[in-house]
């Protein structure tokens, strides 16, 4: 490979990275700051304000969940590695990804006047994620006999 070659296919990959891995990351920077804040919008009536925080935890950390999976996917799979992972470590990794953010989420509010750490929203945050991953098991089970791309 030329030089010339080899600095394109360089600024390829990096061009790729940021494609896969930008999104989640500005996600997580959008994340950050909405935790930053000591006091964010409220809405009248204590309980339809809960109900809207933890329906936008929930989409958030789902939205962050699914753009995971896109660029652990393409990192894994990635002709460079050696290997193509299957969807399963894919999963995994973004799942993890996921709840290991929203732990340290939770730890950055505690350090925030007027928000405190709550046990219950990393659970809220990784609920959806891990129904995702509990479907895609199921639905492979189902049907990864008849569907040899899903039995990866």
């Amino acid at each position: 490979m030329t030089g010339m070659a080899l600095q394109n296919a360089k600024l390829q990959r990096c061009a790729q990275w940021l494609w896969h891995w930008l999104p989640p990351l500005m996600l997580m920077a959008a994340i950050f700051y909405a935790s930053s804040r000591s006091t964010g919008p409220q809405v009248q009536g204590e309980w339809l304000d809960a109900l809207i925080k933890k329906t936008a935890h929930v989409l958030e950390y789902t939205l962050l969940f699914l753009l995971l999976v896109r660029a652990w996917k393409w990192t894994l799979d990635s002709p460079g590695n050696g290997q193509s992972d299957s969807m399963e470590r894919v999963l995994w990794a973004a799942l993890l990804t996921t709840v290991a953010y929203g732990i340290s989420d939770e730890v950055h509010q505690s350090f925030v006047p007027r928000r405190h750490a709550n046990w219950y929203d990393v659970v809220i945050d990784g609920a959806v994620p891990l129904l995702l991953c509990l479907l895609w098991y199921w639905r492979r089970s189902r049907l990864g006999s008849r569907n040899p791309d899903l039995a990866e």
